[in-house]
């Protein structure tokens, strides 16, 4: 074997290896967990940076069973809301209650707070919340990544073990071969 269909194989196997490494540690769900206090007079918020089309999904509860509001924010709308020049603009909101279910799909890349604010009459207690949350995001650029190092790994490796094609030229018999020109 030849160099150069050693140096084939050796590069198709590492472009194998990338690529299997891209599909395998691409892993387009992230869960959290987390307990808070939204202390009195204030509110709570969760900043998360996301693609577009990624999909929030999870579960909030008041400890004590008082109700609380959630929000989902833009960059933009937090900060009009951070100025009191805008507190009710959202994109996503539920009513005030103790449990809620949340299921919002971003639509822009940018950076969206959700935002945990107290309950009417509640302005002036302190209130804990456990909020379970899950983010889902299909990266298609990393997902083609790896498909395509998988197909130049096995493209490479193929013509590594792949014979020369060459083909001995037939042996000339004696009485047709002409005789040299020089003596």
């Amino acid at each position: 074997m030849t160099a150069r269909k050693r140096g084939l194989i050796a590069v198709g196997l590492i472009l194998l290896l990338l690529g299997g490494y891209f599909l395998y540690s691409y892993n387009p769900v992230h869960a959290f967990q987390s307990t808070f206090n939204v202390l009195p007079g204030k509110y709570a918020k969760i900043l998360a940076n996301l693609r577009d089309s990624t999909r929030i999904t999870g579960t909030f509860q008041e400890t004590s069973g008082r109700p609380i509001a959630f929000m989902i924010m833009s960059s933009a709308q937090f900060a009009q809301f951070q100025t009191n020049t805008n507190i009710t603009t959202n994109l996503y909101s539920l009513p005030e209650t103790a449990i809620g279910n949340v299921d919002f799909t971003s639509t822009v890349p940018d950076t969206y707070y959700l935002v945990f604010r107290h309950g009417s009459g509640l302005l002036t207690t302190t209130q804990t919340v456990g909020f379970q949350r899950t983010y889902t995001s299909v990266d298609e650029a990393a997902i083609l990544a790896g498909i395509a190092l998988l197909a130049l790994g096995a493209i490479e490796i193929y013509w590594g073990f792949r014979p020369t094609g060459r083909v001995a030229a037939p042996q000339a018999v004696q009485s047709e071969v002409p005789p040299p020109p020089w003596p």
